[in-house]
């Protein structure tokens, strides 16, 4: 099932853009209600109302086979949530994300590089319209394509499941012994 995101501040909805299916407003709205509150069930109101991040489990689940460590997948988690619109890419600082982690900002430095060099980021310098440079930009859409044959792999795997299970559970399987 596609992952709807969900803005951070709850101000947007946006389905994915290679979505097959179209979701009528209505029932967007439905479904994105019945998600609140499963996630106020789960993680309690006042946690909720401060907002959240929708993390796509291919991400989790493939971590190994985007080959990044606990490090990288940290950062990356702190840029997604500082990603609200899908056509504005995040720009924290290296400070804040390593304030929050309790690392360095060189640790951060150096998941970043990884990610860059791992072709899950793009790095895009920004600058103060006085000329002096600020955070970066963080082009995440190189992960979103990276997902892509992760998660094609995982639902192939899912669809190979539910059929062998399939033809076990039916009659016949197993050969008939002939007489003889």
């Amino acid at each position: 099932m596609p992952h709807l995101h969900l803005n951070h501040n709850k101000q947007e909805a946006a389905m994915p853009e290679d979505a097959k299916k179209v979701i009528p407003i209505g029932d967007r709205r439905k479904k994105e209600a019945e998600d609140e509150r499963t996630l106020t069930r789960k993680w309690g109101k006042g946690t909720v109302a401060l907002g959240y991040t929708v993390v796509p489990s291919a991400l989790l689940r493939g971590q190994a086979r985007l080959g990044i460590g606990p490090n990288e997948l940290a950062v990356l988690l702190h840029l997604m949530d500082h990603w609200w619109r899908p056509e504005e890419m995040p720009w924290p600082s290296k400070k804040t994300i390593a304030e929050r982690l309790s690392v360095s900002t060189k640790t951060v430095q150096r998941a970043i590089v990884t990610l860059e060099e791992a072709q899950l980021l793009r790095r895009n310098e920004r600058y103060h319209k006085t000329g002096g440079r600020t955070s970066n930009e963080y082009d995440l859409r190189p992960l979103v394509e990276r997902l892509k044959p992760i998660v094609a792999d995982m639902e192939k795997a899912e669809k190979d499941g539910k059929a062998t299970k399939r033809a076990a559970e039916r009659p016949g399987l197993r050969k008939r012994q002939t007489a003889s």
